[in-house]
């Protein structure tokens, strides 16, 4: 009898579940399905959406049924979003207006983007990490889909992190498969649904380049390679398709857009609840002298007469330029998705003004990296960051939104002084700065692993 291959290419039987009238489903198959089945039960519990979020969402897709997207950004109306994320809520809006959804359905409704975006994410991990055993693939992917903080955020919260990561996994799987226009399409996608992945363009454009150098010892030889212009006008061509229709008059109008939504008043604090650097120092400090001005509490926003913000910036810079040096030589699907997970690692820890889910990007890649690397080292990381981005997300949900799913003696333990007495003199923080701190110390970690496993250390001759 025939046998019907759903996923071209694979003809493992080990990874394969052999049904009785000869077809041979894909383990990654029956394990998406679960995944987004599981997702769906969770997300159809009502009342657990994050209100602030989703109300906002809902707000915001009436208004792009109403007045549309060229109309929707307005100096008089609170949207800190860039346009990708609001394609969708624009469809919602109408389906909306022509259906009326009951509240809880729409919540769901709203959810519904993440759980396609997670089940995604775990199929492109899947395919991402081909060549390596059945099991090892399908573990990722089981990894990812039963990720505590991905489940929290998207299938309960209903926030949509996802969505841009999806893209990104995307874009990295096309420039690993030397399809960099691709890949910058891509990119450019998740780019525009949620800008905080513009950390990973540096190194995106480090390996594009370094895969295409300039051939300038041949007689034709090319200053600049043709490929970098073409990836460029990709990219470029991309984001002012997707932006146009929201700014038709001006379209460099994005940019002030993005300026505008990181300088909200609420938002010019080292930590807004987020385990990094400045979490250590506690959440809302402010990150500028004219916001300390107008705080009574402020102690201070500067050091050595530099504002916070910009020792953030400067972090950040010296992270990546120190990134690309580490992985100057390093080859393979591993460092391409290792380098691009520190580089949104360091943006999470060091700039100011990040949320608590601005970490949430750099998982894919560093879980992809994990898993080709087979660095229990990394394996190691990755435990501990899933953790406290699990704390640091939950923290956050449960402050806003006190239904069943708030643990009340772990919640009021977050803030909490605690003094460790283990004979050394302990500062007396809160959890949450131990958690930051905890986070912030794996970076560097992270850096020396990285360091090691892209120069290993070789016996010199005769020893």
């Amino acid at each position: 009898m025939a046998n019907l291959e759903l996923e071209a290419g694979e003809t493992a039987p080990r990874e394969g579940a052999s049904l009785d009238f000869s077809f041979v489903v894909s383990g990654i198959w029956p394990l998406l399905l679960a995944g987004f089945i599981f997702r769906i039960i969770i997300g159809a519990i009502p009342g657990t959406g994050f209100d602030i979020d989703t109300g906002t969402f809902t707000a915001w897709s009436a208004r792009l049924a109403d007045r549309s997207p060229w109309n929707f950004y307005s100096r008089d109306y609170f949207s800190d979003y860039a346009p990708g994320y609001l394609y969708v809520l624009w469809l919602f809006g109408e389906l909306n207006a022509k259906l009326h959804f009951g509240p809880d359905t729409f919540e769901f409704i709203l959810k519904l983007p993440s759980i396609l975006a997670d089940v995604g994410i775990a199929y492109i991990l899947y395919r991402f990490l081909e060549g390596q055993k059945p099991a090892l693939r399908l573990g990722a992917a089981a990894i990812y889909l039963l990720f505590p903080p991905a489940l929290l955020m998207g299938a309960v919260w209903g926030q949509v992190d996802s969505l841009s990561v999806v893209f990104l996994m995307l874009s990295l799987f096309w420039i690993r498969s030397d399809r960099p226009m691709e890949g910058a399409a891509a990119y450019v996608v998740g780019f525009v649904i949620k800008p905080q992945i513009i950390a990973a363009l540096p190194f995106l454009a480090f390996w594009i380049m370094r895969r295409n150098p300039p051939q300038w010892s041949k007689p034709a030889g090319e200053l600049i390679p043709l490929v970098w212009l073409k990836t460029a006008a990709v990219g470029f061509g991309v984001l002012l398709l997707l932006i146009f229709p929201f700014f038709p008059d001006y379209p460099w109008d994005f940019i002030t857009h993005l300026k505008n939504s990181a300088d909200v008043e609420n938002y010019r604090v080292g930590s807004f609840w987020a385990y990094n650097f400045w979490g250590i120092q506690d959440f809302f400090k402010p990150d500028n002298v004219d916001s300390c001005l107008t705080n009574p509490a402020c102690t201070g926003a500067e050091f050595w007469g530099i504002e916070y913000r910009y020792w953030g910036i400067a972090l950040f810079a010296l992270s990546i330029v120190v990134i690309l040096y580490v992985m100057r030589n390093a080859e393979g699907d591993w460092a391409l998705a290792l380098g691009t997970a520190l580089c949104l690692l360091a943006f999470y820890m060091f700039l100011t003004r990040m949320h608590e889910r601005y970490m949430f990007p750099f998982f894919v890649p560093f879980l992809a990296a994990c898993a080709l690397s087979h660095s229990r080292l990394l394996w190691g990381v990755f435990v501990v960051l899933a953790i406290t981005q699990f704390l640091n997300l939950y923290q956050v949900y449960v402050y806003y939104q006190p239904n069943d799913l708030r643990i009340q003696d772990l919640y009021q333990y977050f803030e909490r002084p605690e003094v460790l007495s283990l004979g050394w003199k302990f500062p007396e923080w809160k959890l949450q700065q131990w958690l930051s701190f905890i986070t912030f110390i794996a970076f560097p970690i992270t850096l020396v692993i990285t360091y090691v496993l892209a120069n290993p250390f070789r016996r010199s001759e005769g020893t």
